[in-house]
């Protein structure tokens, strides 16, 4: 069964004419939980079986009143409440609902601001002792007292053994020369997925979390679009951490898991977890190719003793296939690479070593 409940409403004000139907609705939900128990918990490719979505409607007290009594006992996965209008008391619904439901997987709060810090406060405080929350979404919600970088920290601060996913999107957060989330990141913490989209990271953050990212391999996703004050060097630092062109050895050691969203299409994975295997080979290849493009492949092989020549060509061959390989999320072919055979040719007839071999055998 499906376990979705969504309501969206293009910006209608609350009126107290609506009063009986969320009195139905609400009722119906509070009767839905019967059917919630029902959902096939084996669903494969769905991330969160039951959701309960409200957006873009007003939420006054009253039906928040209502919701609470409703919802006391109905459990969903994840709960999204985007632009509701509704304050200190909305904060206080949630908050409730949290602290009743202890399977909620997911927490979406968006264009609802936290006004007051003792109420961020105590959303940290949920979030640190809730026993099955992995992925929390406060997308523009810094109000009039809080500060984007120290909600940024203090998400981090109670989630960093649990959060899988945040996204922290329209916080106007910066900084201000601070590296602690780069030194996070460094840490290699469980984190899969980080956006932070909309804020005000510069060339400094980015160099910064570009270094980072070489000592992380849990990273699966980052995005900072939109982040108007990163320019071509940030941006150029972050690709460099995730595709590093400049040798072999540095393609080898890139990072091979966190796709950067908008930065290149390299590692593209369809929104799926990568395969390691195929990520690296890729990128091995992809350097082959364009120096191939260049007959410059051989420019780096003078300090490779010719014993090694036969396991060099059946690498090229081996990493030339990386989209033949098993599994799930196997990289697709770039219509930019040559033919294996076109590298391999250049290797035995220009460098000196394999040529002095092959004519070896030829006479």
């Amino acid at each position: 069964g499906d376990g979705e409940i969504r309501m969206y409403i293009d910006n209608i004000p609350f009126d107290r004419a609506y009063m009986p139907h969320w009195e139905e609705f609400i009722s119906a939900i509070n009767e839905y939980q019967h059917t919630l128990k029902c959902v096939n918990k084996d669903v494969r490719y769905v991330r969160y079986r039951t959701c309960l979505s409200l957006f873009n409607m007003e939420l006054p007290n009253r039906v928040l009143d209502s919701l609470s009594r409703g919802l006391e006992t109905t459990h969903f996965e994840s709960i999204s409440l985007h632009n509701n209008s509704f304050g200190e008391n909305g904060i206080d619904f949630l908050l409730s609902y949290m602290q009743n439901n202890p399977i909620l997987e997911k927490l979406h709060l968006g264009e609802n601001p936290i006004d007051k810090s003792d109420d961020f406060d105590q959303l940290c405080e949920m979030v640190q002792e809730h026993p099955s929350l992995e992925h929390i979404e406060l997308i523009g919600c810094n109000g009039e007292e809080l500060n984007g970088f120290e909600m940024l920290c203090s998400i981090i601060n109670v989630g960093s053994k649990k959060l899988k996913e945040i996204d922290l999107t329209d916080n106007g957060i910066s900084t201000g020369g601070s590296t602690f989330l780069s030194d996070f990141l460094a840490t290699n913490p469980i984190l899969k997925r980080l956006t932070l989209v909309g804020n005000r990271f510069n060339d400094e953050d980015a160099t910064l979390i570009a270094a980072a990212l070489k000592h992380n391999t849990n990273l699966i996703s980052l995005d900072l679009q939109e982040n108007d004050m990163m320019t071509r060097v940030g941006w150029e630092a972050l690709y460099k951490a995730e595709f590093d062109d400049t040798s072999l050895n540095s393609a080898a050691d890139s990072n091979h898991m966190c796709q950067i969203d908008d930065l290149n299409e390299l590692t593209e994975m369809d929104g799926r977890e990568q395969n390691r295997k195929g990520v690296v080979s890729k990128k091995i290849y992809s350097v082959l190719s364009s120096r191939n493009k260049e007959c410059s492949n051989v420019q780096h092989l003078d300090d490779v003793p010719i014993e090694f020549l036969p396991e060099m060509l059946t690498s090229i061959q081996k990493h030339s296939d990386y989209h033949l390989l098993p599994g799930f999320s196997v990289p697709r072919r770039d219509d930019d690479d040559v033919k294996a055979l076109s590298v391999l040719y250049e290797i035995m007839m220009r460098w000196d070593k394999a040529v002095s071999v092959f004519e070896s055998f030829c006479t």
